[in-house]
């Protein structure tokens, strides 16, 4: 029976021990599982906050781009604005070089009428010209013959008043 009781007591006091054996083995087991465990969620912390971080970036680059297209759009659509200006500006000044070498045609025009028509009036003048000459001419002509005229009268009155 002390046997018994020494193999009991014996027994009793091992099973503790081995039972704390295998529990600290299982706990080392999961110490370690738990570290494999964390190390794992930290790697995958810092994998989803790096692709976190590069989705804001991204994010930004989106917002920034959208931004840029906005402004290029409201450029684009300035420019058409001015580009239509411009072409309003070309066609008026077109509208007016046309309208001013019309002008200058008919300026032409009169220019060459009016050369014509002093040419004419000078070949009138000459001509009135030549027949005041010939006209003086023929008075210079007949106050000489006057002059003789008179003359003549004037001795006549002399003999008869004799």
């Amino acid at each position: 029976m002390k046997k018994t009781l020494i193999l009991t007591s014996t027994i009793l006091l091992v099973f503790p021990f081995a039972l704390t054996g295998c529990c600290k083995t299982e706990i080392a087991n999961l110490k370690t599982e738990l570290q494999a465990t964390k190390s794992q969620r930290d790697e995958l912390q810092t994998q989803v906050d790096t692709v976190t971080e590069t989705r804001d970036k991204l994010q930004n680059q989106v917002n920034e781009l959208a931004g840029s297209r906005d402004r290029l759009e409201k450029k684009v659509t300035e420019l058409t604005g001015s580009r239509d200006q411009l072409q309003k500006q070309v066609q008026e000044l077109t509208e007016s070089r046309d309208s001013l070498q019309k002008q200058a045609n008919d300026l032409t025009s009169s220019r060459d009428a009016a050369v014509v028509e002093a040419r004419n009036a000078k070949q009138r003048i000459d001509s009135l010209a030549s027949q005041l000459e010939t006209e003086t001419n023929k008075v210079s002509e007949l106050q000489g013959q006057l002059t003789q005229i008179q003359a003549a009268i004037a001795e006549l009155q002399n003999k008869i008043s004799l």
